[in-house]
């Protein structure tokens, strides 16, 4: 039988099915069990959409006023909403109730969240240590979003309030839990430069850039960590693809142009000019770039996948 065949026949159509209908079903627990943390982070609904959540949970409370459940995606709902001061009131009826049951144990998150959206990061600390602690030991803490979103306000307030030092254990638990969060490895990043550890300030800082090319926040330490490390040409490289993330692409290939010939043995300089290449157009020049990075590290992620973007550009 055929490759073509065999993956046309019932039984593999039965199991696509099966895999689509289970992925839906995943997808359906991650929102349920933890999707604010995202929703909240990086969206914000539009007025209409958020009031017609709430409506809706605060009918299904007054429907069932007994279930806790049903309080608590009533507080999830005013959170997501920015009705901080409504969600802490419905999470700490729940608390009040069942301070013990680990499945009101969101509340918490709840709780820190809201204080922490709403700049009282003093208040949000307690109730994200006790998500952090009761949780942090679990089986596998990686797929609990709950258990992320509480280290990563947790590391935030404590940076917010200017003790980096107590931010660097549950930032490092942020990184650790979910290893592609460009904003937990930044705000580690600042955690350690807050308490001088510089080297470690830069690894994350470089570490979050590669997962977001424009993170000018990021850039920005990297430079800063560079320069206190005595080290120019990086430096100059950093302050480079800063430029590169306002799309002055001009002073971008500049400073990086300038950073390749102090420091001609760093691949990320030569994708950094890769991609400020392509912002000025300049597809042969932007080639070159990305070749030069992956002849001094051929495992470049950046220069790889560059390079094959800008070859199926110039073939078109």
């Amino acid at each position: 039988m055929s490759r073509v065949t065999s993956l046309t026949s019932p039984n593999n159509k039965q199991l696509t099915r099966i895999l689509i209908v289970l992925g839906i079903v995943l997808l359906l627990a991650i929102v349920g069990f933890g999707g604010y943390y995202w929703y909240d982070r990086y969206y914000r609904p539009q007025p209409k959409v958020a009031d017609a959540t709430v409506q809706q949970a605060e009918q299904a409370v007054a429907s069932d006023p007994q279930n806790l459940e049903k309080r608590l995606a009533l507080a999830d709902a005013y959170m997501t909403s920015g009705r901080w001061d409504d969600a802490i009131a419905r999470a700490n009826e729940v608390l009040a109730i069942e301070p013990e049951d680990p499945e009101m144990q969101q509340a918490w998150l709840i709780i820190g969240v809201s204080n922490a959206l709403q700049g009282k990061y003093s208040d949000a600390i307690d109730p994200l240590s006790k998500l952090v602690e009761a949780r942090k030991d679990g089986d596998m803490p990686g797929l609990d979003p709950q258990l992320k979103a509480a280290a990563y306000y947790l590391g935030d307030s404590y940076l917010q309030l200017n003790d980096p030092k107590s931010a660097v254990a549950p930032l490092e638990q942020a990184v650790k839990w979910s290893q592609t969060d460009a904003d937990s490895m930044y705000k580690l990043g600042l955690a350690y430069a807050g308490t001088g550890e510089d080297r470690k300030a830069a690894d994350m800082f470089y570490a979050a850039t590669t997962l977001v090319p424009d993170f000018l926040e990021a850039y920005e330490g990297l430079a800063d960590a560079y320069t206190k490390l005595e080290m120019p040409a990086l430096a100059t490289y950093a302050r480079g693809m800063m430029a590169y993330s306002k799309k002055d692409y001009a002073a971008a290939r500049d400073l990086l142009l300038q950073a390749s010939q102090a420091q001609t043995d760093y691949a990320p300089i030569f994708a950094g000019l890769g991609r400020t290449y392509e912002g000025l157009d300049d597809l042969q020049a932007a080639t070159t770039a990305y070749e030069n990075a992956l002849k001094i590290d051929p495992s470049n992620c950046t220069a790889t996948s560059g390079l094959q973007r800008v070859q199926a550009m110039m073939q078109q």
